[in-house]
């Protein structure tokens, strides 16, 4: 996997503008090492954990013969805590922990989610 950090960096820079004080952290990590490659507030023992649920939900899906996980899922925590993971194809992984008071998950799904993709996409080598 060839991608340009600066060019992660910079995505992770423009998601911090979009969402403000609505992100609390995020990481854009390697699925296969657990490396973290980009992040703010980078949290390793979300990366590994959100690794394994990832895994784990891709062959529940797969084993009960459902559609296949595709680009992100969302779950709403306690605690007024919403995760994000986002797929970027089968390597990348990327996880937001947001306040979900104070993020817009209107513009979370319309416009941050669109312009990560495609912000990582640009990025590989």
């Amino acid at each position: 996997m060839n991608l340009d950090i600066a060019q992660l960096d910079a995505a992770v820079n423009d998601l911090k503008g979009l969402l403000k004080d609505g992100l609390l952290a995020t990481d854009i990590w390697d699925r296969e090492t657990g490396l973290s490659l980009a992040g703010h507030n980078a949290q390793p023992a979300a990366v590994a954990l959100f690794t394994q649920v990832t895994n784990d939900l891709v062959a529940v899906l797969s084993n009960a013969g459902f559609p296949s996980l595709r680009r992100y899922l969302l779950l709403d925590l306690d605690g007024n805590s919403t995760v994000m993971v986002i797929r970027h194809g089968e390597d990348v992984l990327q996880g937001m922990l947001l306040n979900n008071q104070r993020a817009n998950l209107g513009l979370l799904i319309a416009v941050a989610l669109p312009r990560m993709l495609e912000s990582v996409a640009k990025a590989r080598l």
